[in-house]
């Protein structure tokens, strides 16, 4: 049976040499590569700095382009820069938008409860997704805090490390049963395999990182897996698209 693929970590626009040097400019060119490497849809983020521009241009990018749903940047609501927690899911909604994430050292902030707390309280309410990436300004001890504070969360938990990083995650896995590994970073031999040993397969996001890393890498990974099918299935985009079928925004 074909799988049907829908990734949780799809990047696009300008970035630095520092950062990557590979770029993909515009949406346009994210949808040929997901064309090309038989991606059926997923969550993207827009990368260039500026938040606020970040957030309304990335709206404007996807609005007719339905495989596709936007994850939008967080901000300190006492800045009045963004949404307030009201009205956001709604906004949300209107704009194709199904996923939050917080770069608090690109945006100058303090990821913590008395900053952006009432912004995690109603994504809790509402179960909607929060990406915590450790590749976007956030550490794993940050993390943690967050997942402390806000136990009930629903998150997607990216961990940028190449090595073998299960002392780290699994303590994730075992104490906070809303969050989900985006595999970008699962890049050990027999990793998932072995994950699903202690884990249940709805606990794992395919996702690529694109354009940082290949679409086509953990496609295969899943693909050729000592796993059964019905958890590649799982793996591969059920587990995404049910995580956003879930969410409510009215």
């Amino acid at each position: 049976m074909e799988l049907e693929f829908w990734d949780c970590n799809l990047n696009y626009g300008p970035q630095t040499a520092t950062e990557n040097l590979e770029c993909c400019a515009d949406i346009d060119e994210l949808l040929g590569h997901m064309k090309n490497a038989g991606i059926s849809g997923g969550l993207v983020k827009k990368t260039i700095n500026e938040a606020v521009l970040a957030n309304s241009s990335l709206a404007e990018d996807i609005k007719d382009k339905d495989i596709l749903k936007g994850v939008w940047l967080l901000l300190p609501s006492c800045t009045d820069e963004i949404p307030a927690p009201c009205i956001l899911p709604q906004l949300m909604k209107q704009n194709n938008i199904a996923a939050l994430i917080i770069n608090p050292k690109a945006h100058r902030y303090l990821p913590r409860k008395n900053v952006i707390g009432n912004y995690l309280e109603m994504a809790c309410e509402r179960k909607i997704p929060v990406l915590l990436n450790t590749e976007r300004g956030l550490t794993l001890e940050q993390a943690d805090d967050i997942m402390r504070d806000f136990p009930d969360l629903t998150v997607i938990l990216t961990y940028a490390d190449c090595w073998p990083s299960d002392r780290f995650l699994r303590p994730f896995l075992d104490s906070y049963p809303n969050l989900c590994l985006d595999m970008t970073y699962m890049l050990t031999d027999s990793g998932l395999k072995d994950m699903l040993k202690k884990y249940p397969a709805e606990r794992i996001l395919f996702g690529s990182g694109f354009p940082v890393s290949y679409m086509g890498a953990h496609m295969l990974v899943i693909k050729h897996a000592e796993i059964s099918e019905d958890d590649k299935r799982k793996i591969a985009g059920e587990n995404l698209k049910k995580l956003l079928r879930e969410a409510y925004y009215d």
